[in-house]
């Protein structure tokens, strides 16, 4: 049913947008393929806030997953230039408005990840936040969001424990304690490209 819905949204927004990009990756044929046949693009994201409304992508990267292996020289990685400034979200993320006077407009970035998304489904760790932001972009420069496959290693997991315990405990969906659960080393988080590399393999250990 969500897979129909997603078709039905992506027909509507197809005519909405005259970016030839998007448009050509919103009138793609939804196909299922077994897992080592699927390519995915795992994307972090790091943001100025926790809301889209209110808060701006100020860095995004992403790894290729193709045949079941990451792909590390396909991987990419963008500082975004901010309309402004970090502000406390400099804490978490460890990048300062020096950094970002560096970084590359919104619409370099967004139109980079579009061009590797053809055939893709994408994956995160937080969908539903990261999403946001990025549909947040893409309808301000292009009149529509990116509707496309989705898997989230943090809502898999958090049915995976709720079948296995009556309550999941706070802080055990973050990456790393997720990690943990499947073998796989602590690794430096707070960096788009790092977060997006741990993502990758949580879900390649998800599905081995």
């Amino acid at each position: 049913m969500k897979r129909v819905w997603l078709a039905l949204q992506r027909r509507w927004w197809q005519h909405k947008t005259h970016y030839a990009p998007l448009k050509a990756l919103l009138s793609e044929p939804l196909s299922r393929t077994e897992f080592a046949d699927t390519r995915y693009v795992v994307i972090d994201l790091e943001t100025t806030a926790l809301d889209a409304g209110k808060g701006e992508i100020a860095s995004i990267a992403w790894v290729v997953i193709e045949g079941g292996a990451i792909h590390l020289s396909q991987s990419r990685y963008y500082h975004v230039a901010l309309e402004k400034g970090v502000g406390q979200s400099a804490v978490f993320h460890h990048l300062t408005d020096t950094d970002l006077m560096q970084g590359v407009p919104i619409e370099i970035a967004m139109s980079a990840l579009l061009a590797d998304l053809p055939g893709s489904t994408l994956v995160f760790h937080n969908a539903q936040l990261d999403m946001s932001f990025i549909n947040k972009a893409c309808r301000s420069l292009w009149g529509a969001p990116l509707l496309l496959p989705v898997e989230d290693t943090l809502q898999l997991e958090h049915k995976k424990l709720s079948r296995q315990t009556e309550m999941v405990r706070p802080g055990a969906l973050r990456l790393f304690q997720c990690r943990q659960r499947y073998g796989l080393p602590d690794v430096s988080l707070h960096d788009a490209l790092g977060d997006a590399l741990a993502t990758a393999e949580l879900w390649l250990a998800m599905n081995g």
